[in-house]
């Protein structure tokens, strides 16, 4: 959200609308830092001064991250770049919708988080293919390590795929570029979410 404020310059209703929906993680871990990470994200969708919204934003993703290691412990580390995937994925549909309220905007952010993502999707494939991440965990006993693997890598790369064509749509000057972005951010998000999702339960 932080990047996306800063290179594409939406209105304010686009924080307040990203700001809420990070809200609800309150009900998932309702911690100490948690609350603080709202408390600081509140601050900083209603801070004029952009030096100090980026600070306050600072505190907030720390405190954040400080409740989640709480809350899961050491499998936060591995599961940073699978969820910073989803993340990344996820602010690009958002912005793109955003795009189709407000067609002023820039869409330097937008071209960049797409090719971000699909850097990151075809980075965690290779990950997965060299058995970075591990199985450890009981839930998928029913398929075997490599099948389970081949799946991810499959799904890793349809999405890095999916972003890279949400960038090549960017390109594409007209209205219809960035509602094509949407729709393939869309598929994008679902793929990620799968692969993200079943690299962190299986870790």
């Amino acid at each position: 959200m932080g990047y996306i404020v800063n290179t594409t310059n939406p209105k304010k209703g686009f924080t307040l609308l990203f700001s809420s929906i990070i809200f609800f993680t309150v009900f998932i871990n309702p911690s100490t830092f948690t609350f603080l990470g709202i408390l600081f994200l509140g601050l900083y969708s209603n801070l004029l001064n952009k030096k100090e919204k980026n600070y306050i934003l600072l505190l907030s993703i720390i405190s954040f991250f400080i409740g989640s290691f709480n809350f899961v412990g050491l499998e936060l580390l591995k599961s940073t770049l699978p969820i910073l995937l989803v993340s990344s994925v996820f602010s690009l549909m958002m912005i793109g919708h955003w795009f189709l309220v407000d067609p002023t905007i820039s869409r330097v952010g937008m071209k960049n988080i797409a090719i971000f993502s699909t850097s990151l999707s075809l980075g965690l494939s290779v990950l997965v293919f060299f058995d970075f991440y591990e199985s450890s965990s009981d839930l998928f006993n029913l398929l075997s390590n490599n099948v389970l693997n081949n799946v991810m890598v499959f799904l890793y790369i349809s999405a890095a795929i999916l972003s890279f064509g949400s960038f090549k749509s960017l390109q594409e000057k007209s209205y219809t570029g960035v509602m094509a972005s949407t729709g393939l951010s869309y598929l994008s998000l679902i793929v990620s979410l799968g692969a993200s999702g079943t690299l962190i339960l299986s870790i």
